[in-house]
């Protein structure tokens, strides 16, 4: 070993010690700062994250508030296009397509039922229960009264039926 490296010093103590277990000292220290460096960098990086979460999951949620306030503009078209035969060369027809457009862009979609799917208190609100001679439809759907809808796979709207009795 080099005299230089092993030369004698006083610690915090004043107590001698060699320059070589005062390095050693540092070292260990400095791997230790070093350790909880690291482990800030990672907390504050899973941080940032669960916080850019939770501003896409309020949006979300935002979007979710505005478009079942919309919903009911979008059952007066359905409606009136049904009952007055509009076809797609009619300009309320094209306002319509745009504004199903949009609705579509920001995740809206129609849930999908059927006149005699099983009823399925999961997504659909049973407004009415109608006796009915046919045994196969009972608890089946007889009548779609309004659509149901869904924005990113969270339901928004129960869609409205029928259920056979």
């Amino acid at each position: 070993m080099n005299k230089k490296n092993n030369k004698k010093i006083l610690n915090e103590k004043n107590t001698e010690i060699s320059f070589n277990e005062k390095i050693k000292k540092y070292k260990k220290k400095n791997n230790l700062l070093k350790d909880k460096f690291l482990r800030i960098l990672a907390d504050f990086e899973n941080y940032k994250k669960r916080n850019e979460l939770e501003k896409k999951n309020i949006f979300k949620i935002n979007i979710s508030k505005i478009i079942k306030d919309i919903l009911p503009i979008l059952d007066d078209f359905d409606r009136l296009i049904k009952e007055e035969k509009i076809n797609n060369k009619n300009v309320i027809f094209l306002i319509y397509k745009k504004f199903k457009k949009i609705l579509k862009n920001y995740g809206l979609k129609k849930i999908k039922v059927n006149i005699g799917d099983n009823f399925n208190i999961d997504c659909h609100e049973a407004v009415l229960k109608s006796n009915i001679k046919n045994k196969e439809m009972k608890k089946k759907i007889i009548k779609i009264l309004e659509n149901g809808y869904f924005v990113d796979d969270k339901i928004i709207r129960c869609t409205k039926v029928i259920v056979g009795n």
